[in-house]
């Protein structure tokens, strides 16, 4: 089944979901029961339900009744990225292309800290003071269609983690600084000053209220979205107790507007060990979240104080980002160990892997800002100093997680979807790239009517890496190229729409 077109329904247990689904007939759990249904088996409850809210009780999440644990994924350029020149709106091509790359990861559960209140630029959710930018609004509404499609359900994080003031915000990561900069105020003023505290907390309300013009579900009732996050590891340098009066504040007004959808505290992510319990236990609170990356020598138990500290809160622990490359765990099996850890300890219900991208509209894949961490690509090539064996390693061990956090063993890779060439001249072919192809054979045909007739030029040759290829011998007259992409078990999957040569 093609992605391009239509999305398709991913989730490597989802065929069992329905069936399971199928054979319920009960009313919605309340949020803190038990619930009169017999529980289906772990393995089943975990698959996010297209027609339910993730719950909570305690330090455990549930899902059709039964305990939910997951490994997901951070994909930060979902809704927007930063790119050289500010902010940039991404295609649809390059948002499917994401969900395809979901699908990859078999990921039912995705952590967007674009998708929120970004804020200060013309492509944002809120340009400037005043109400929702309508277009900005109408892109969520696709997402969160796609998202509903494909079996997906979201953490969105309502405001950056950036702690400066530049001259030129990151529309994204700077809420703090833009919030704060419309008043006339330095940022830490986004977390203690009333009036700036009121514009974010409207802001978010508006967005609570919002009607998907797709589907007809406001956001605040949107069982696509898992949690509404306060912000990505937010207020450095603040005061521990200003910033959880802060997280308290806003989830109170998040919870009078939305009762249905968790809360998630991102803000003392990475810290959490040293704040104490009482900050940690706050009323509107479901989940905190953890951040885990730098020290290679810190271990793959390196969570394990701060887990004590949330779970014994009576709170959810999840790792809402953890480093996959060489900058945190030297080795693939450094990584595997630490993978090892989160699936043993089943007092940690969910961690997500950063950052996940994907292919770029022209050809190629997405860049991620300078700076950051490497991104993490499927299958994965070289980057960052690490090898392209190194880096398919680590993206196998991220994508084992997703299936032992959900007592699953991992199935197949799945076949890739059909790529598409942009061009064709003078045998110089340019192509869209297909999730999760590791590589592309090319074919030529002088006729398409002739059955037999496509010659194999190049076998798994080609790559995303370089996504250019020239035939060195054009025949004469008119002839046909496409493109036959193949996983990383060396399985084909669909080929191209034949593109004639000009």
């Amino acid at each position: 089944m093609r992605l391009r077109g239509a999305v398709r329904m991913i989730g490597p247990a989802f065929a069992l979901l329905v069936m399971a689904l199928a054979a319920l007939v009960a009313p919605p759990v309340a949020a803190q029961q038990i619930p009169a249904i017999q529980p289906l088996p772990d393995a089943l409850a975990i698959q996010p339900d297209p027609h339910d809210y993730v719950r909570r009780t305690d330090s455990t999440l549930y899902a059709m009744g039964n305990p939910l644990r997951f490994g997901g994924i951070n994909v930060g350029s979902l809704f927007l990225r930063r790119g050289a020149d500010g902010e940039i709106v991404p295609t649809d091509f390059e948002t499917v292309d994401l969900f395809g790359t979901m699908q990859v990861f078999s990921a039912n559960y995705v952590r967007s800290v674009s998708m929120g209140i970004s804020a200060g630029c013309a492509d944002c959710v809120l340009p400037a003071p005043g109400p929702l930018n309508k277009a900005a609004l109408r892109r969520m509404d696709h997402v969160l269609k796609l998202a509903h499609d494909n079996g997906v359900k979201l953490i969105i994080v309502l405001a950056g983690g950036g702690s400066t003031c530049p001259a030129v915000p990151d529309a994204v990561r700077d809420t703090a600084c833009v919030f704060a900069r419309w008043r006339g105020l330095p940022p830490s003023a986004f977390f203690t000053d009333a009036g700036t505290r009121s514009d974010f907390a409207a802001a978010v309300v508006a967005l609570l209220k919002h009607v998907n013009a797709e589907t007809g579900i406001p956001y605040r009732s949107d069982t696509a979205i898992a949690a509404w996050e306060n912000c990505d590891g937010c207020g450095a340098g603040i005061d521990p107790a200003v910033l959880a009066d802060w997280t308290e504040f806003l989830g109170r007004t998040i919870k009078t507007e939305d009762a249905k959808h968790l809360y998630e505290n991102g803000a003392f992510a990475g810290r959490l060990a040293n704040v104490p319990p009482a900050r940690l236990a706050l009323a509107s609170v479901d989940i905190v979240g953890d951040r885990i990356e730098g020290d290679p020598d810190a271990g793959p138990d390196r969570f394990e104080p701060a887990l004590n500290a949330v779970t014994g809160a009576s709170r959810v622990y999840v790792i809402d980002s953890y480093d996959w490359s060489d900058a945190t765990w030297r080795t693939p099996a450094d990584l595997v160990a630490f993978v090892e850890e989160v699936f043993l300890d089943r007092r940690l219900s969910g961690a997500f892997v950063s950052d996940v991208m994907g292919h770029a509209d022209q050809g190629g894949y997405v860049k991620a800002p300078q700076g950051v961490l490497p991104p993490l690509y499927t299958p994965g090539f070289a980057i960052g100093g690490m090898d392209e064996a190194d880096v398919r390693k680590r993206a196998r061990a991220v994508r084992r997680m997703t299936f032992r956090m959900m007592d699953l063993m991992p199935v197949a890779y799945p076949q890739p979807d059909a790529p598409t060439i942009l061009s064709a001249v003078h045998g110089k072919l340019r192509w869209q790239g297909a999730a999760g192809a590791l590589n592309y054979s090319i074919e030529r045909s002088p006729d398409l009517t002739t059955i037999g007739s496509w010659q194999t030029l190049c076998d798994h040759c080609a790559t995303d890496e370089n996504p250019m290829w020239q035939d060195p011998n054009v025949p004469a007259g008119q002839v046909w190229y496409r493109m036959l992409p193949f996983n990383v078990n060396s399985h084909e999957g669909h080929p191209s729409d034949p593109v004639a040569d000009k």
